[in-house]
């Protein structure tokens, strides 16, 4: 009796143990879902290199654009390391960042942080965030930018320019400093304005707009709009324009009024426009005074 019921036992156990193995099994193999949630979440943190190339429908390529990532398959693509090129008649603009966001449904590039455009020509763009807008062949900012190319330094808060960099808007708050090889005087000539400035570096030209202030050696020159015009081979200011309210003042504080002055770099001679007055100082010469001209070397 007593051996019969350790025989049944033991049988019981081995059916209890045999059912838990197989139960272990099914839910650990069989399944496959240990493994399995494993594999996902070292994917999920896998980091990949991303490349695109966008191409018009002439052929033409608009847009490289490449950087590490961690959802390459997405739509908006969140990247680090990025490094764009931003084609226009095939010459690349190189632009760097340390993180950016691709949209692949628009093309359009979101960059920020220590963001550098250089063109071919050595124009160098330097903002925290920029927008690059393939299609359109611009690109934009809201933030401070700082644009330097030739002799030439121009800082601003926001603006828009084509892909070379060749036309740039700035929208306000502009500073430009023009570096002087003057061996009489270093002194830069520096220009500001309320904004905007509209500078066409292919065509040699700045147009600045409301509260333009310029001052070099010589004196101040103030106006509602001052236009320069560059010589493209010296890079040398060739004439300025400068309209409303003009007032140039010397060193001495010797002052001149008028409606419009025009300065003819190359003859040394400044037209006057308008209604004008002339405030001297006594003891002063006018002749020696001089008239300060931005840029003037």
């Amino acid at each position: 009796m007593i051996k019969r019921f350790l025989i049944i036992s033991l049988i019981v156990l081995f059916v209890y143990v045999g059912f838990l193995s197989f139960k272990l099994y099914v839910g650990a193999s069989g399944s496959g879902l240990g493994p399995a949630v494993e594999n996902v979440q070292s994917e999920a943190h896998k980091v990949y290199s991303f490349s695109f190339s966008k191409y018009a429908t002439s052929g033409k390529k608009e847009l490289e654009i490449e950087g590490d990532t961690a959802n390459i398959l997405a739509k908006i693509v969140t990247l680090n390391n990025v490094i764009a090129k931003a084609y226009a008649d095939d010459n690349p603009v190189t632009i760097t960042s340390d993180e950016g966001v691709f949209d692949k449904s628009t093309s359009t590039v979101h960059l920020a942080n220590n963001v550098v455009a250089t063109t071919q020509e050595g124009a160098r763009l330097i903002t925290n965030k920029l927008d690059i807008h393939p299609t359109e062949k611009s690109m934009d900012t809201e933030d401070k930018i700082s644009v330097k190319k030739d002799n030439i330094d121009v800082d601003g808060q926001g603006a828009r320019g084509d892909s070379q960099l060749k036309k740039v808007q700035f929208h306000k708050n502009v500073t430009v400093v023009i570096q002087s090889d003057d061996p009489k005087s270093n002194v830069p000539t520096v220009i500001t304005c309320d904004g905007p400035l509209d500078l066409h570096y292919e065509q040699n030209i700045a147009h600045f707009n409301k509260n333009v202030v310029a001052t070099d050696h010589r004196g101040k020159l103030t106006a509602d709009h001052m236009d320069v015009f560059y010589d493209k081979v010296t890079r040398r200011v060739d004439h300025i324009v400068a309209t409303g309210n003009v007032v140039i003042t010397t060193p001495e504080g010797n002052a001149t009024y008028a409606d419009d002055v025009t300065y003819l770099a190359k003859e040394g001679r400044v037209i006057m426009g308008g209604s004008t007055e002339a405030v001297y100082f006594p003891g002063t010469n006018p002749e020696a005074g001089g008239v300060m001209i931005p840029g003037e070397k």
